[in-house]
């Protein structure tokens, strides 16, 4: 029978765990108390990966049956008579699994002594409530926050323990449970329960309220804990628990945090930095990632769009929790629960009403694990459009020139977030749309697909700029890994539109690279260069202050609708071109040193256009080819090289360039605007690189 959790108080409230005293061998016990945040509880929060942190930790027992008539009031006398690596925590009566992980950490962190008031996801939260872990994940940050000190369990290996391993078929494990009680006995870990009893202690009274006398006394106490280890940092050692994407809010929210390896306590990071400098430990890199982050969680750099970009490369088991794990952290956004109610891919919600009070108020990020990839990918993508750095109300800041420069910005940037959220997302978004969306052949798409509101919309403003027009096309890509023939004929057919020898020689290079790269592509690679047939989208030069900065002005008088219908009205091409040919995928050469793989139904003449900082890219057909203004149409997403030196010192320098106002000799600016559809936009972006 699964375990009766007991309900949770109405408003704001959690369970905590109260980890009964024992000694090392003696069983897991524990109450289990609902409590509001209202009455204040003092309690520490855990901070773990379900999964064993360690390759060698697996191997250790977690569970321990002691010989009979053994003394259980003296533990240099405790001896087990079997061990287990399968463990449980008798919570309320009820003896509940736990992950191995967690149970290590538990026998750890008890005390002989005092219990110890914890509050651990994996018990506190009924995973099994989707309602109830929404409403959870959403109270996160306030959670970490509002503990006494998070405890980060960094697991358990070390040589004393590992050198006694013995497998279970030769003594049952018993010699490693010996040697895992005598470095317990040895640690200092143990002492963190009386530690937090005293602290506990002393937040009520007099004592609270001096606060040099009680900062000294919590330094001294600290500095008694620090003094109890006798390992020294022997302890100390690599593991994948800074590699967890959860623990990074977990880290960076605390009041205080202690660093547990195994029996060893690191009462702050700079001891945590230093124990790993003095032992050369290699230690994954998110560990400085995650410590620096700390530090800087009061700045600017807390924002969701830094983060999901500073920590893309943290593992988790569900890949919602890469973004969801994250907003609790962020300064510009504010987690809101999902619950049964909770419109999915509702239409027309994100009205024009709402998009005037952007930048107003908080920004509510729905905390929903029902919700589809795609629903969360539309999500994370709108923030960017919901965000006070893109709306900035007039009363914070009056300056024109810097608004202007801050939603240059934000529409740079949407096809390069887009692209990181879904790798961020493990390319379930792609895989997840293969069973929902149309043929290439039908214009419509899916209702489901249509994506929020913005503007009065379902469409998203975009902004890209020209990286060449296209001067010839060579072999089919098929032709072009199979055959040398074909290949040579191709590079022989530069000479036509390049004469000089630099030219040649940069693009001579820039091929070998390609080459090498596109020769490994698989069939999902290939086909996302592919035709895109949609009758809303549009894309036009970019005049000084045109429709897009008309859009995104907080000042501005018309209405979103009003603005989008007149450029899908006005500014949009006479419809859209015939897809001529084979329907094969093509290498392109362009101006501009503009090379790659181009969709089918692409002609001489046709535009790439690329947007900053990654390496996505589409062609587009310009309705007057004798007329730089006009307007296009899309035909498909391309596949580009990449220019040698795209990328400077300050990121994409060639975007940079491309996306500045100013005019080029032939007298054209670069800057493109478009709009496109949600589902348009997620193709564009599926598997780019940044």
């Amino acid at each position: 029978m699964a375990f009766p959790y007991p309900p949770l108080p109405a408003g704001d409230a959690l369970r905590l765990l109260t980890l009964k005293a024992g000694q090392f061998f003696d069983p897991l016990e524990g109450e289990l108390v609902p409590v509001a945040f209202f009455s204040r509880p003092d309690y520490l929060a855990l901070s773990y990966t379900w999964g064993d942190p360690t390759p060698e930790q697996p191997s250790l027992p977690a569970a321990f049956t002691q010989q009979a008539g053994a003394p259980s009031n003296n533990y240099d006398y405790q001896e087990p008579e079997k061990c287990s690596r399968e463990a449980t925590l008798a919570l309320n009566g009820h003896d509940v699994p736990i992950t191995h992980n967690l149970a290590l950490a538990l026998r750890y962190l008890r005390s002989a002594s005092h219990p110890l008031t914890l509050w651990v996801d994996a018990v506190c939260i009924d995973q099994a409530n989707i309602n109830e872990r929404n409403a959870q994940v959403a109270l996160m940050a306030l959670i970490y926050s509002r503990a006494a000190a998070v405890v980060t369990w960094l697991g358990l290996n070390g040589p004393e323990v590992m050198g006694a391993l013995q497998t279970f078929d030769q003594d049952g494990g018993l010699q490693a449970a010996m040697a895992m009680r005598d470095v317990y006995n040895l640690g200092n870990s143990k002492d963190l329960a009386p530690w937090f009893a005293a602290h506990t202690a002393s937040r009520s009274g007099a004592a609270s309220r001096d606060v040099p006398e009680s900062r000294a006394a919590e330094e001294e106490a600290l500095e008694r804990i620090a003094a109890g280890n006798q390992h020294g940092d022997t302890m100390v050692m690599t593991t994948n628990y800074w590699q967890r994407v959860w623990v990074v809010q977990e880290v960076c929210l605390a009041q205080q945090v202690f660093f547990v390896y195994g029996p060893t306590l690191l009462a702050n990071e700079d001891a945590v930095r230093s124990a790993h400098q003095m032992h050369m430990v290699k230690v994954a890199r998110g560990m400085t990632s995650m410590l620096d982050a700390r530090r800087l969680r009061f700045t600017d750099s807390m924002r969701l769009e830094t983060l999901i970009e500073d920590f893309v490369g943290q593992k988790c088991t569900d890949p919602r929790d890469k973004i969801y794990g994250l907003v609790g952290l962020a300064n510009d956004v504010s987690a809101v629960e999902g619950s049964d109610d909770t419109k999915v891919g509702e239409d027309g919600e994100n009205d024009e009403a709402t998009i005037e009070n952007w930048g107003d108020g908080d920004v509510e990020f729905i905390i929903d694990y029902r919700r589809s990839f795609y629903d969360m990918w539309c999500d994370t993508v709108q923030y960017l459009f919901q965000s006070p750095h893109y709306f900035v109300p007039d009363h914070l800041d009056t300056d024109e020139g810097e608004l202007s420069r801050l939603r240059h910005e934000r529409l740079t940037n949407i096809v390069r977030f887009a692209g990181l959220v879904q790798n961020t997302l493990q390319d379930e978004v792609e895989r997840e749309l293969a069973q929902l969306a149309p043929p290439p052949s039908t214009p419509e798409p899916d209702s489901r697909l249509k994506g929020p509101k913005l503007f009065g919309r379902h469409l998203v403003p975009v902004r890209g700029y020209v990286a060449g027009r296209i001067l010839d096309l060579g072999p089919s890509y098929a032709d072009f890994v199979a055959s040398f023939r074909h290949q040579t004929a191709w590079r022989t057919k530069w000479r036509k539109h390049y004469r000089k020898e630099p030219d040649l020689s940069q693009l001579r290079e820039m091929e070998e690279k390609y080459a090498a790269k596109i020769l490994k592509y698989g069939e999902a690679d290939v086909a996302r260069v592919a035709s895109i047939q949609e009758e809303s989208f549009v894309a036009f030069r970019s005049p000084d202050d045109g429709p897009l900065d008309e859009l995104t002005a907080a000042r501005s008088g018309a209405s979103g609708v009003q603005i989008i219908d007149n450029i899908l009205t006005t500014l949009s091409a006479k419809g859209a071109p015939e897809v001529a040919g084979s329907a094969k995928v093509t290498r392109f050469l362009g101006t501009d040193y503009c090379m790659g793989l181009a969709p089918p139904g692409t002609a001489i003449g046709d535009w790439v256009i690329r947007f900053w900082d990654c390496d996505a890219a589409i062609v587009v057909r310009p309705d007057d080819t004798s007329d730089p203004n006009s307007s296009c149409v899309l035909i498909g997403r391309a596949d580009v090289a990449e220019v040698r030196d795209r990328k400077g010192p300050f990121g994409d320098s060639v975007g940079n360039q491309a996306l500045t106002r100013h005019s080029y000799s032939d007298g054209e600016d670069k800057r493109v605007d478009m709009v496109m559809s949600w589902h348009t936009l997620q193709r564009i972006t599926a598997s780019i690189i940044t």
